[in-house]
């Protein structure tokens, strides 16, 4: 599918998105519901692929199971299925075996799993036989993702011993381990940091009444860098900025290109300020949100002379290479991006002189999403493949229609 963008004509003082439930909330959530015997209930659940493909693996009997694209979904059940009875062949899209697991699956083997790789060694796919673990004192880590921490976090409760964690050397994406501990502790589980460990006592999850899910923080980024290109102000409905999740940041880091949050009666109101003055360079560490990364590089290359990112490792084995495919990209619109070292980039940003730009997306969801905001600077924005969204916002497209004409072709 392809999507055609440009710049809508028609003046709103206001525009209420309905952003996707969240999918990292969920996940979690969902691991954890299905450990305790599914006691407890969840509201709104996201509607993601990554969601639905954890959910339909969860619930399967089938000793084979194809998780496609959901790197959340792998990770998890990589832990999950270790501690549950039976055999288990985790397969998934050909991204997948590109994206490393060695470090988790190690950790693992080290409390009595039985996994072992099927193709390349430390990398997916996987066969594993379930059992029970014992857990411990275990050291992991945590410079390359913070999804393996999460995963061995939510299973420990139903380990022998519990676990006593260390995370060693710098943690990237801290907040997620973070939103995986506060879930932990709501659903019941006895989590505690202390002496530079996480320990959790061996016990079980449990909820008395249904757990609320929130909106999508990850996902609003797109619709603040709509406003930061000089887009209508946006109602982003059921958001607020209390919350758990790490990506919370976007209100703080789309502040320093001109957008204000305000809270209002339905959720976060969003408007560009007229009076404030941009900066002609930024400099800024984003190693705790990588998801907020493309967008926010994207608009800001529009907006200020020079950029220098830190903390963007982890893009590169995501669903696709994101330093890699942002350079190629964004060479399009005359925007020069370096890599300086494995984990920052400089970019220098100008105003682009083209009238058409068409956007490959390898394959990811947020390359998809993180260039369509652009239809506020380029007369057309073509979108190739944009029916990659459904991988973490299925209506994507019909919530940001309300913002740009858009235009759609089934190819």
């Amino acid at each position: 599918m392809e999507i055609l963008l440009q710049k809508s004509s028609i003046s709103s003082s206001k525009i209420e998105i309905e952003l996707p439930y969240s999918k990292s909330i969920s996940n979690r959530l969902l691991v954890a519901q299905a450990l305790s015997g599914n006691k407890f209930n969840l509201k709104g659940i996201s509607n993601a692929d990554d969601a639905k493909v954890l959910s339909k693996a969860l619930a399967s009997e089938s000793k084979e199971l194809n998780l496609g694209m959901a790197g959340t979904a792998y990770r998890f059940l990589t832990a999950y299925f270790s501690i549950i009875g039976g055999e288990r062949f985790l397969e998934g899209h050909e991204r997948m075996y590109e994206r490393p697991i060695g470090i988790l699956v190690d950790v693992l083997r080290s409390m009595g799993a039985d996994i072992s790789y099927i193709k390349k060694e430390g990398y997916p796919p996987l066969k594993i036989n379930g059992k029970q673990l014992n857990g411990g004192r275990i050291n992991l880590m945590g410079n390359v993702s913070s999804q393996f921490i999460s995963a061995l976090l939510l299973i420990s409760p139903y380990l022998e011993e519990g676990i006593q964690l260390k995370i060693e050397g710098e943690l990237v994406s801290a907040p997620y381990v973070d939103m995986t501990i506060q879930l932990m502790q709501k659903m019941n589980a006895d989590v505690k940091k202390k002496d530079g460990r996480i320990h959790v006592l061996p016990g079980f999850y449990s909820a008395r009444d249904a757990i609320i899910i929130e909106r999508d923080w990850s996902s609003a980024a797109f619709f603040y860098a709509y406003v930061a290109l000089g887009g209508n102000s946006i109602l982003l409905k059921g958001l607020y900025l209390d919350s758990i999740q790490g990506d919370a940041l976007c209100a703080w880091l789309f502040a320093k290109l001109g957008v204000s949050t305000q809270n209002a009666a339905e959720g976060l109101l969003i408007q560009l300020d007229a009076n404030f003055e941009l900066p002609k360079e930024l400099e800024i560490d984003l190693t705790d949100c990588p998801d907020l990364i493309p967008a926010f590089i994207i608009c800001a290359s529009q907006k200020v002379q020079h950029l220098k990112v830190f903390g963007v490792k982890t893009l590169r084995i995501k669903e696709s290479d994101r330093v890699q495919a942002l350079k190629i990209e964004l060479k399009k619109l005359g925007v020069e991006m370096i890599e300086i070292d494995e984990n920052t980039i400089s970019v220098i940003g100008g105003m682009n002189a083209v009238r058409t730009l068409e956007v490959n997306v390898y394959n990811d969801h947020r390359m998809a999403m993180a260039f369509a905001p652009l239809c506020q600077r380029v007369e057309k924005v073509i979108i190739k493949n944009a029916e990659v969204v459904s991988k973490s916002f299925p209506n994507f497209w019909e919530e940001f229609s309300k913002t740009a004409h858009l235009k759609k072709t089934i190819s």
